[in-house]
């Protein structure tokens, strides 16, 4: 089992969806809510900003917008995770998508299925941070990912789920593990629970979500157990 990325401080990250003002990059996190969804604030396999001290909360204005909040330890090296290309990535063990092949392809964003599986719908961006313990302890990668994807058409049901995605030992695929479930649509897809912004608290996910009558609430899950199963707190 991996040891936990930092040993002497608290990683906490946050994503919040659905927005268009712009954030200034902190320690290589996520872009700018607005940018095509799953781009990356650094080229391609360039390492991110790192820094010895803990860097400072970037804040958006008060209109709804992102906010992305760091504070670390020390800085480590740079996961390989970070260059995954999201919106055209290959997930394997989806099982929310509802395919029967064993891994998703997303191309821009979308599986293409008449009832089409998304990836960072709507300008969602990834949350990085070591939060599946139960990987192997050859694994290559410091972090892992907390993804949003969406099943459904939009004028007809759909449902969100937060997918934990792992780097697999080979360097290469994309692994997911159990998916938080977002609430059922109504029974006419015309109300739908959505996660409005969502974190990793230590080895714990944290989210704000609108609920169906439209009022919005605090959700937290921790591990069930050693499958990676969630449950809420």
């Amino acid at each position: 089992m991996r040891g936990k990325l930092l040993s002497g401080g608290v990683l906490t990250l946050a994503f919040v969806a659905g927005c268009t003002s712009s954030v200034d990059r902190v320690g290589g996190e996520a872009a700018p809510a607005g940018s095509p969804a799953g781009a990356s604030p650094s080229t391609p396999g360039a390492p991110a900003p790192t820094s010895t001290a803990a860097s400072a909360p970037a804040t958006s204005a008060s209109t709804p917008g992102a906010a992305v909040t760091r504070t670390t330890g020390p800085a480590t090296q740079t996961s390989g995770i970070r260059q995954t290309d999201w919106p055209n990535a290959v997930i394997r063990n989806l099982k929310f998508c509802g395919e029967s092949d064993n891994s998703v392809s997303f191309r821009n964003g979308s599986n293409g299925f008449d009832v089409p599986c998304k990836i960072l719908p709507g300008g969602a961006r990834p949350v990085y941070a070591e939060f599946i313990v139960e990987e192997p302890a050859n694994a290559p990668s410091t972090e892992d990912a907390l993804v949003l994807v969406e099943l459904g058409n939009p004028d007809a049901a759909r449902r969100q789920a937060l997918v934990p995605v792992q780097l697999a030992d080979n360097g290469r695929n994309r692994n997911a593990w159990p998916v938080i479930l977002g609430d059922q649509s109504s029974s006419a897809g015309d109300r739908v629970m959505t996660f409005v912004s969502y974190r990793v608290v230590g080895e714990n996910v944290e989210a704000t979500v609108r609920k169906l009558d439209g009022g919005t609430e605090t959700r937290r899950w921790r591990k069930a157990d050693g499958g990676g199963n969630w449950e809420r707190y």
